[in-house]
């Protein structure tokens, strides 16, 4: 991940407050932890985007998907990613159990979790600020 785009978006979500490293991929910002993930932009297929929830991802307050820049982003709270990672039919990795797939189009704003097509609609997540998540 580009530290740049990553530094540059959690400072856009976090609006002026501290950003302290709790690890590779946790912050905390005031009093929440943020989980972030980055996915680059495949040339073949540049409004796709394929992001992992795991339990390191439901350990935090509030999970990060960036997609390729600064410019789009998605910063959604734990109890969406647990409905995600919880449903009976969501995508499981065949090497690892524990984690489950997600497919994001960003044309729709639509995130595909689970067999049988579900979706979610993330465009309320896109570009989101804590303060804007946490209201």
């Amino acid at each position: 991940m580009s530290e740049s785009v990553k530094v540059s978006v959690l400072n856009a979500i976090a609006i002026g407050r501290s950003v302290v490293p709790l690890g590779h991929a946790k912050y905390r910002i005031a009093g929440w932890t943020v989980h972030v993930r980055f996915c680059s932009v495949n040339t073949k297929a540049s409004a796709k985007f394929k992001f992992n929830l795991n339990p390191n991802t439901l350990s935090a307050d509030y999970e990060l998907w960036i997609c390729g820049s600064p410019t789009r982003f998605y910063l959604m709270p734990r109890s969406t990613v647990l409905m995600m990672y919880e449903h009976p039919a969501a995508y499981i990795d065949r090497r690892h159990p524990e984690i489950r797939v997600v497919s994001l189009d960003v044309t729709d704003n639509a995130a595909t979790f689970a067999a049988g097509g579900e979706k979610l609609d993330v465009r309320r997540f896109l570009n989101r600020t804590l303060d804007a998540a946490a209201a």
